[in-house]
């Protein structure tokens, strides 16, 4: 017998084929992630998610580099768990994954074709989605709210972006813009991820970068350890530019990837792009 709403009269489709349009597999970092539950909120139906995550101990008691160059490490495996779960696409979330190690550019761009080759699935890095995204736009230069990086961090991932030739105009954490005090504050809020930094920080800090690079043709939300799909489209009525997120990006690329190409309302430019196809 076919499941059945709460009403006891109308079939529940969607129990009997979770994911009649694609099943898509997450790699979180080593910190329980919302991503999966965001892709469903926006995406549009007919999905199904999966999760799994890295593992590094002691991950959640501050953000290092050396944290997230040890959990880069496991993306391979993490994959070939997804590949025996049949997804469709496999997207990885973090945005430093793919820039924390030297030349990271490079590195990324092999550990991508590799990861293809060994799965045969569509994958998803989240760093290099905003790469794909922006030029995917036309978008040649950004400024970015990388929200809770550290100097470091913020330093690699201006590199990464310029080395696949988009100009930075202005990079700017919490700490920089006085949101916050210092880093023991920052790695306080962002543990667990998505519950204590509310939305309203996100949107201040992308307003006072762009207002700070009035001349960049793109606003850029970097950490997906912070909620952003709800003040993109906000954000480009203020800024007047497009705002493009980690997440944002991400979906963007995992429906792209699987030739789905219904525009997503309300989200910002980037996802309302998809009705343009392949083209």
């Amino acid at each position: 017998m076919a499941p059945e709403a709460a009403s006891g009269t109308t079939p529940v489709q969607w129990l009997q084929d979770p994911g009649w349009r694609g099943r898509v597999g997450f790699i979180s970092p080593p910190v329980v992630s919302t991503d999966p539950m965001e892709f469903l909120r926006v995406a549009p139906q007919g999905f199904s998610v999966c999760q799994t995550m890295t593992y590094v101990p002691g991950f959640a008691k501050g953000l290092t580099t050396e944290n997230i160059a040890q959990a880069a490490q496991q993306l391979e495996n993490c994959c070939l768990a997804l590949k025996e779960a049949q997804v469709d696409c496999i997207a990885q979330s973090g945005t430093p994954f793919s820039f924390v190690v030297a030349d990271g550019l490079r590195f990324t761009r092999e550990l991508h074709a590799k990861i293809e080759k060994m799965t045969g699935i569509p994958y998803v890095m989240m760093g290099l989605a905003v790469i794909d995204s922006l030029k995917k736009l036309g978008l040649g230069s950004v400024a970015v709210a990388c929200t809770y990086y550290t100097d470091d961090l913020a330093q690699k991932y201006t590199k990464f972006l310029e080395d696949a030739g988009i100009k930075v105009v202005a990079m700017e954490h919490f700490i920089q813009q006085g949101l916050f005090a210092n880093r023991q504050e920052v790695d306080h809020a962002l543990f667990p991820p998505h519950s204590r930094i509310p939305i309203g920080l996100v949107y201040k800090a992308a307003k006072m970068v762009a207002k700070h690079a009035p001349k960049a043709e793109a606003v850029v939300i970097s950490g997906g350890g912070v909620t952003t799909m709800d003040i993109l489209q906000p954000l480009e009525a203020d800024v007047h530019r497009p705002v493009i997120s980690s997440l944002c990006a991400q979906i963007w690329e995992v429906l792209y990837r699987l030739e789905v190409h219904e525009a997503i309302p309300g989200r910002g430019t980037l996802l309302a792009s998809l009705s343009r196809g392949t083209s």
